[in-house]
């Protein structure tokens, strides 16, 4: 069945270590969507920290942003849809006593920071508001939160029954991040799949992460990188090649395109 539809995350997929997209995957990219194919960013990252590299790609789609938790319109940045977490005191406190490396807060028009480190510098290297670095996270009121970020050296666990109700746990390697409970990437995919009347089937999912499996299960060809961690490898319909050597660009050669573009790797990204 032709692919309609292509959701690409952004760290450890469609970026390479650097932070940039390499001249190949903007060059493929731009022309599947020039070709009719409707190219969507799905990604941890907030609209902010997203939006620049959407805009390096020419694309003309909504913005998937923080796991899916928030979907915004590509042209007035108006959020489509919002999915918070519940209030919750209880749970605020908690994860700010924990007192992680580094805690990171997402609403829907604010970031807010326990402080700055080369985590946070580098995912909000290109953004056009930086976040808010406050120290003390308790006086963020725990309303209108759309992510929790957690970074650690140690593994944090949570007291038992203070979030499984309510949040969807993501665990990381250097610590975990806390949505909404029904949310996904391919939960904001559903809803947008429906606006364009494009059926699940017709659909491709590039991703790396833990946060990518539920796309990567549902679409109806889900590739995994082959940076990706084993457990997104095995849910995979197809492993690409290591981001960091234009997997995600080559597979999109072989399997969307039909077409190399091999000529255009050393072009230059085009900028908007």
């Amino acid at each position: 069945m032709k692919i309609k539809a292509v959701f690409i995350d952004m760290d450890g997929t469609l970026l390479q270590k650097n932070n940039e997209i390499s001249p190949l995957t903007l060059a493929v990219i731009r022309e599947i969507a020039n070709r009719g194919v409707h190219v969507f960013l799905a990604t941890g990252r907030h609209l902010d920290i997203t939006l620049p590299y959407h805009r390096r790609l020419g694309l003309k789609t909504p913005l998937i942003c923080l796991n899916g938790a928030g979907v915004y319109d590509w042209f007035s940045l108006d959020p489509l849809q919002l999915r918070t977490i519940p209030p919750s005191k209880e749970l605020h406190a908690a994860l700010v006593n924990k007192k992680p490396r580094n805690m990171m807060i997402h609403t829907a028009d604010s970031l807010y920071c326990a402080k700055e480190d080369e985590i946070t510098e580098g995912w909000t290297a290109e953004a056009k508001r930086k976040p808010h670095y406050i120290g003390d996270l308790e006086t963020v009121e725990p309303e209108n939160i759309l992510k929790y970020s957690i970074r650690s050296h140690e593994r944090i666990e949570l007291p038992k029954g203070i979030y499984e109700k309510n949040c969807n746990f993501i665990r990381w390697d250097d610590g975990f991040e806390l949505v909404r409970k029904e949310v996904s990437k391919w939960s904001a995919i559903e809803y947008l799949l429906h606006q364009y009347g494009v059926s699940r089937q017709e659909t491709a999912a590039f991703g790396d992460g833990p946060n990518d499996l539920e796309m990567i299960r549902n679409c109806g060809m889900g590739v995994a990188m082959g940076n990706a961690i084993t457990p997104l490898k095995k849910a995979a319909d197809f492993i690409a090649g290591d981001h960091e050597e234009d997997g995600l660009a080559q597979f999109l050669e072989s399997y969307i395109l039909n077409t190399p573009l091999r000529s255009l790797k050393n072009a230059k990204p085009f900028v908007v």
